[in-house]
């Protein structure tokens, strides 16, 4: 293996899909590479021509299942490893030490525990996060103490339960138990969690506490199931109200917050508030007054300029309106709206969930929630306002959160969903009060080591250009654009440059662009709620042929034929929801592009 980028390149493949007998001569040669050029005296991780950072490397062209596979071959060389590795978590930095240390993983071998405590003490919290995952993979008491030992340290004390939790040792039930406590609501959750693994009758008054006092809707909630589930199991009688999460008492609240949490118990995605009527809930999609009086046209600017934060009044005065968080402890976040109208001020405060919501949840198709794992291009929601494009967001941020050590950044208009510490760390801007603009601020989350980058609307020019090379440049950006479609949102993003540049920019997207969701939600066929209905694009091999050579008329035909591939178009995706008795058929039809289709696909009448 003189030549080793052409070896290694050539030894991948065998690795992967070789018979067993290749495979293991293969990794024979690995290992006999990596322990020759260590005996050589050279420094591990710094010179380019590192074996074992070169496989290692390779990942990076690799989809994420070939990355596992690819893992668990190497790590079939056990032991012999122990020594390259100690050496490489002594020498690497940046994203070289984070492939070595997700490599220990897998191996979950306690002779590395020295080199990972190294990495614990470190200043790279990415890596420390990291190294203490591989401590929890090793099945050994010295692991469980070091575990036990790093809850002390708030930037790992979320990991370190996690990691408990995965291990369910029964002697750690005390010190999990303190963390219900944690002023981290994550840590409180993974805590719960934990703890309801035991099936130890003790337990259940401490969880039946949290579920009466914990601060947080959702620990509450999650406390109150623990301990009934585990009450049912072991067949231990509770009253009911020790299992109910407490609901916040009105107490002396402002007649807003009054509506705001009576909004949130009816389930309302929204507040309107207008001079002249009565506040209204819109509710599944319909609005709904509040029974009261009018509200006057000074008591509604009253009302709308008391939210508006100090820093971005004189803006909003000045503008005649604005965009803005609003976060009432008890009750929840929102985003607000305020403006002038021919009555006066007015708001609409859109009701933000307590917490990022699972993309399970929001009935995200599989490619869509797949687009987590990516590690770099760009994906691309797409809707209408209001179809749910920023829960889609948050759902995948969320799922990057609990998956994968890395640097989020996000840049929003305004913050919504809070994103707590799990495994990432998530930065979130506001436009307007962290940053001037969305240019500004994407262009200072390129100098800010990201992973991933969302960017909240791409709303110019200027933004787009700069998130098609950041996703060009290795990163996984997530973006949302306002078309109703897939195609269309290509077609936009090409459009809005200008004619001199669309050539490049068809060929930058054909290289970059990994996957286009549009959505849209539709009242739910027993009037609770509304479903959403995904129009999924991947942007496999003939969809980038057909963007580079300009030929975007042919994507539609080409998402009617490749749905072996996981191309689907919205007739579908709604025919499918009207066959599946999710919703009915005239409300698919009035959404569908071509009608008739979608009823000929249906059967012509309800499933």
């Amino acid at each position: 293996m003189d030549d080793r980028r052409t070896s290694f390149f050539q030894v991948i493949p065998v690795l992967l899909d070789g018979g067993e007998v290749p495979r293991r001569k293969a990794l024979e040669a690995v290992l006999g590479a990596v322990e020759a050029y260590d005996r050589g005296g050279r420094d591990p991780g710094t010179p380019a021509s590192d074996p074992a950072l070169a496989v290692l490397r390779a990942q990076y062209r690799l989809m994420p299942v070939l990355r596992g596979r690819l893992k668990g071959v190497l790590a079939e060389g056990g032991t012999r490893w122990v020594g390259p590795i100690l050496r490489r978590l002594e020498t690497c930095k940046g994203r070289d030490l984070r492939l070595v240390l997700d490599f220990a993983k897998v191996l979950g071998l306690p002779d590395l525990l020295p080199g990972l405590e190294r990495v614990l003490e470190g200043e790279d919290r990415f890596a420390a996060v990291l190294a203490l995952q591989a401590v929890g993979a090793m099945d050994d008491r010295r692991a469980t103490s070091l575990l036990v030992t790093s809850l002390d340290r708030e930037d790992l004390r979320w990991t370190a339960v996690a990691m408990l939790r995965q291990r369910g040792i029964p002697e750690t039930m005390g010190v999990l138990a303190r963390h219900l406590q944690d002023p981290s609501p994550e840590v409180r959750l993974e805590a719960i969690g934990a703890l309801a693994g035991f099936q130890d009758r003790r337990l259940i008054p401490y969880l039946a506490r949290v579920a009466r006092e914990d601060p947080m809707p959702r620990v509450r909630q999650a406390a109150a199931a623990g301990a009934a589930s585990m009450a049912l199991d072991l067949g231990v009688s509770l009253p009911e109200e020790d299992l109910q999460p407490v609901v916040e008492a009105g107490g002396d609240r402002t007649p807003l917050e009054r509506w705001l949490a009576e909004a949130r118990r009816q389930g309302a995605s929204d507040l309107h508030v207008v001079p002249g009527s009565p506040p209204a809930y819109r509710i599944h999609g319909e609005l709904r007054e509040i029974e009261g009086p009018a509200l006057s046209e000074s008591e509604c600017r009253d009302l709308v300029l008391s939210v508006v934060p100090e820093a971005l009044r004189e803006e909003v005065l000045r503008a005649m309106g604005g965009d803005f968080s609003h976060d009432l402890p008890g009750i929840g976040r929102h985003r607000v709206n305020v403006f002038q109208e021919r009555r006066g001020w007015s708001a609409v405060f859109r009701l933000v969930p307590a917490r990022p919501p699972h993309a399970r949840e929001l009935g995200l198709p599989p490619q869509v929630r797949e687009a987590a794992g990516l590690s770099q291009g760009l994906v691309l929601v797409t809707g209408r306002s209001g179809s749910g494009k920023t829960s889609t967001l948050a759902a995948l941020v969320d799922r990057i959160n609990e998956a994968r050590a890395c640097h989020v950044v996000m840049l929003e208009d305004p913050i919504e969903y809070v994103h707590e510490r799990k495994r990432a760390l998530v930065n979130q801007r506001e436009i307007g009060r962290h940053s001037a603009s969305f240019p500004a601020a994407l262009r200072a989350a390129l100098r800010e080591d990201p992973d991933v980058i969302v960017v909240g609307e791409m709303r110019d020019l200027l933004t787009m250009r700069m998130a098609i090379e950041a996703a060009e440049t290795g990163h996984l950006v997530l973006a949302t654009l306002h078309t109703p479609t897939a195609v269309g949102a290509i077609q936009r993003l090409i459009e809005s440059f200008p004619a001199a540049e669309q050539a490049q920019v068809r060929l930058m997207l054909a290289d970059s662009l990994r996957l286009v969701v549009a959505q849209m939600l539709v009242r739910r066929r027993n009037g609770q709620g509304r479903v959403g209905v995904f129009e999924v694009l991947p942007v496999t091999m003939a969809v980038s042929a057909l963007i580079r050579e300009n030929k975007l008329a042919q994507l539609l035909a080409q998402m009617q034929v490749g749905r072996g591939e996981g191309l689907r178009t919205m007739d579908v995706a709604l025919a499918e929801r009207v066959r599946a008795g999710d919703i009915t058929l005239e409300d698919a039809a009035s959404r569908a592009q071509n009608p008739e289709v979608l009823r000929a696909a249906v059967g012509g009448g309800q499933p």
